[in-house]
């Protein structure tokens, strides 16, 4: 009968470590998931800035710019106030394919998805990303020829072609790296998820 209630003493006294174990692990657990939550929500944040500063060129800075060039110089000729037109033409192209990127995304609902459809929202968002680089690359290009030949007054001046030109493609490989930036943390958050959600 002692021995009996010895055994029962050391069960309960077993029980209860586990108990506290199991606690322990929970805490853990939620502690982990917290900090794995707060990692997506900051990659995504940064993510989001980036489309909402793309927002505001595309929306605010391409139109006064294009409206100042079209106001300020049509008696110039088309070589000027064209350029305006073009510049609003640029940034409503780019506006309407960083939308369909950023709805591709869904970064709000992103982090409450399911591995796969977390996963197939990057993916496909990745492919818009890569077919509006494909797109917008003409224009562009078009856009810088266009401000190098404005920026010179449409001579040759090798000194303003050749400032005009560095600030460009210092812009362009800056806006490059953040690309680049942007897949890196959509690739690591797809690896948060999958630990989030253990698949």
């Amino acid at each position: 009968m002692a021995q009996r209630e010895i055994d029962f003493l050391e069960f309960d006294e077993l029980k209860q470590q586990f108990a506290l174990l199991d606690e322990k692990l929970e805490k853990q657990r939620i502690i982990s998931e917290e900090i794995v939550g707060e990692a997506i929500n900051e990659k995504l944040s940064h993510i989001e800035k980036w489309y909402r500063n793309r927002f505001c060129i595309s929306l605010v800075s391409a139109p006064v710019v294009g409206i100042v060039f079209i106001v300020m110089y049509f008696g110039r000729g088309v070589g000027y106030w064209g350029f305006g037109l073009f510049i609003l033409a640029v940034g409503i192209l780019e506006y309407l394919f960083n939308r369909r990127c950023y709805r591709a995304l869904d970064i709000k609902r992103l982090p409450s998805m399911s591995m796969t459809e977390a996963q197939e929202r990057i993916l496909n968002h990745k492919r818009l990303r890569s077919f509006t680089g494909k797109v917008l690359a003409l224009p562009y290009i078009a856009l810088v020829a266009w401000t190098i030949l404005v920026a010179s007054g449409f001579s040759w001046s090798t000194q303003i072609i050749a400032i005009t030109s560095f600030a460009m493609g210092l812009s362009a490989i800056l806006g490059y790296s953040q690309q680049k930036a942007n897949k890196r943390r959509l690739d690591a958050i797809l690896q948060n998820i999958r630990s989030l959600r253990g698949e």
